[in-house]
């Protein structure tokens, strides 16, 4: 088994603006900036999210009231009315807007076993170098396979850590689960902390899980995972840049 642990609080260094370019990603407002400062105004709407094909995301809603997870440009809206219960939608036409959203656009992937590395991030950078990625700026990712454990939850309007006294309908939405099969959307993005990713991680990363018959979903944010043998890596397939002579 494979077993990784993502920590969920924010407190690094804001994003100045309302978008960054990093290559392969944007940004879209800063982890401490929203979480911790409260600044959860629009700063991208779903249907500007959907200008380019095969966009793969993370973030939060305006105001802070649900998960966003992108993948191959669906878009999963995951709320919670009172932190008991949580809904997923999906929906390509979906209106909507995201105050927090680290977004890419992906055509083709590079499909790798996921190594058993001491750490989910040395067994994405691994793989990554591998096909020529420049580690040092943020990618895209995502792992299929069955999680023989997850936490998940989806935040309620505020950041419990930045408001620790929340009344309990205010309280994020969180589920524990094992043997399930499930997705991981997500982003390496080394030294970013407080702006794609929580401090103390290189990675930002939420969940797809299918319910039931297979036409209800489950999705938020991923706080923990172990995974287990079998699941894949994917990372993009980046143009290789020739020397002008």
């Amino acid at each position: 088994m494979i077993r990784f642990l993502i920590l969920g609080v924010s407190l690094g260094v804001s994003l100045c603006g309302c978008a960054g370019s990093h290559d392969l990603v944007e940004q879209y407002g800063g982890m401490r900036d929203v979480l911790r400062m409260g600044n959860t105004q629009s700063r991208i709407s779903f249907a500007e999210l959907r200008q380019q094909p095969h966009a793969i995301g993370v973030g939060a809603l305006t105001d802070l009231e649900g998960e966003i997870t992108v993948f191959d440009g669906q878009i999963f809206v995951a709320t919670t009315p009172d932190g008991i219960r949580a809904t997923t939608t999906r929906d390509e036409a979906t209106p909507g807007s995201a105050t927090l959203m680290t977004l890419s656009h992906v055509k083709t992937w590079h499909q790798d076993p996921l190594p058993n590395s001491p750490s989910l991030e040395q067994s994405i950078e691994e793989v990554a170098r591998s096909h020529g990625i420049d580690t040092d700026k943020p990618f895209p990712f995502f792992i299929e396979g069955v999680a023989s454990s997850y936490q998940i939850h989806v935040i309620n309007g505020y950041c419990p850590v930045a408001t620790p006294d929340l009344a309990p309908e205010d309280q994020p939405w969180r589920q524990h689960g094992a043997s399930t099969a499930l997705r991981v959307v997500g982003f390496f993005a080394r030294d970013q902390h407080g702006v794609m990713t929580h401090h103390g991680s290189n990675l930002h990363i939420h969940a797809i899980i299918v319910n039931g018959a297979g036409d209800e979903w489950i999705s938020g944010h991923l706080d923990e995972v172990e995974m287990a043998e079998g699941a894949t890596l994917s990372v993009p397939v980046v143009k290789e840049t020739r020397p002008r002579y």
